[in-house]
């Protein structure tokens, strides 16, 4: 039988956020398709909890804590990268949140600034420190994890969604800032997707509502649901397939595009 090889083979992947939702399911798809990864992730128990569960990936994985926040770290991250494979091809920013969940009259200034910090200045610090070697990758990828709410936004949390439609705009910027060294820059908006973040916001609705947070899950689940043509809830897995696709060859003709993953929810060109 023909051996196929793996789409990233010999390359080296650098994920933000990687230790859970979204940016586990990316980390595990580029494992998958022949990718050596390192992930990072402010939260040390997290962190180690997802990199045990790599384990039978080897060395072809490395987890290192850190803030996204700080460029000093992430100029420490990157340099073990180095180290350690000798190269690196992919960057996926994937690390953000909305921190407080809120309407624009609840949100402090520190709430604005947080949020530009976590979704906005994390992806700067991480491509700044990436970007040499990214040049000198006869492969470079950059792969940025927007939103659905940076396109279209919801009732709640402004500050985080004005960040998201900043992250689309900044990654269409990197795309021509990079074009002539042929490293592509591409961004990917979810829509709803189970995560930390969503059980967070089941958490925070069961006490809005005064129901059990297994009576507000199933009545989010729903409604959700039914906001989506596809009618389902979309899964880390449903992004992380695009990204590793947007990281091989097969999309070497893509660059300064926006990938809208939601199950139809937004309809857009």
């Amino acid at each position: 039988m023909m051996q196929i090889p793996s789409a990233l083979n010999g390359r080296v992947a650098l994920v933000s956020g990687g230790s859970k939702g979204i940016g586990r399911a990316i980390v595990q798809a580029l494992l998958q398709d022949g990718a050596r990864v390192v992930l990072t992730a402010r939260g040390k128990d997290g962190l180690a909890r997802t990199a045990a569960a790599l384990t039978p990936y080897g060395p072809n994985v490395l987890a290192i804590s850190a803030d996204a926040t700080r460029q000093e770290d992430i100029d420490r991250v990157v340099r073990q990268v180095i180290e350690t494979f000798g190269r690196l091809d992919i960057l996926v920013n994937n690390v953000g949140g909305a921190g407080k969940f809120a309407g624009f009259g609840e949100l402090s200034d520190d709430d604005w600034r947080q949020a530009y910090d976590l979704n906005v200045l994390s992806l700067v610090h991480f491509v700044r420190a990436a970007e040499p070697y990214l040049r000198k990758s006869n492969c470079g990828r950059i792969i940025n994890i927007s939103s659905i709410a940076g396109i279209q936004p919801g009732s709640f949390n402004p500050h985080y969604t004005v960040c998201k439609a900043a992250t689309i705009n900044l990654s269409k910027y990197l795309a021509g800032y990079f074009v002539n060294d042929k490293v592509l820059v591409n961004v990917v908006c979810p829509g709803p997707v189970h995560s930390e973040s969503w059980q967070e916001n089941v958490t925070r609705l069961a006490g809005v509502r005064g129901i059990s947070a297994e009576a507000a899950w199933q009545q989010i689940e729903a409604e959700e649901s039914a906001k989506i043509p596809l009618g389902r809830i979309g899964e880390g897995e449903d992004v992380a397939g695009l990204v590793s696709f947007l990281a091989s060859d097969r999309a070497s003709w893509i660059t300064g595009s926006s990938f809208h993953v939601n199950g139809g929810k937004l309809q857009a060109i």
